[in-house]
């Protein structure tokens, strides 16, 4: 089993190489990826808060299957977000011949 800070550390790796994505691309494509890296970060992150307080011992029976849920929830947001970004790309191209 991974420790909690090994995944949370991985997460805020995650974050931060998909945030430099975002700010320093101008690619539809390329911004895209990188929201879905914050997204997937974020989802880590609270898998990884969720098992550092199941260790301390002050989470109900419940709370990590809770946050495997939510966390599948985000992801899928996070895919629908991306297959519209997508589409909406796929029409200016048709459209205007450019995404920019």
């Amino acid at each position: 089993m991974v420790p909690y800070t090994q995944v949370i550390g991985l997460a805020l790796i995650l974050f931060v190489l998909a945030l430099a994505l975002v700010l320093t691309r101008r690619s539809l494509l390329a911004l895209l990826a990188g929201v879905q890296g914050i997204f997937t970060s974020v989802c880590l992150a609270l898998l990884g808060f969720v098992r550092m307080h199941a260790a301390g011992g002050g989470a109900t029976p419940g709370a990590l299957s809770e946050a495997y849920g939510f966390a599948l929830i985000i992801l899928a947001v996070a895919a629908a977000e991306f297959a519209l970004g997508l589409s909406i790309g796929v029409a200016f191209v048709r459209r205007r011949r450019s995404v920019n």
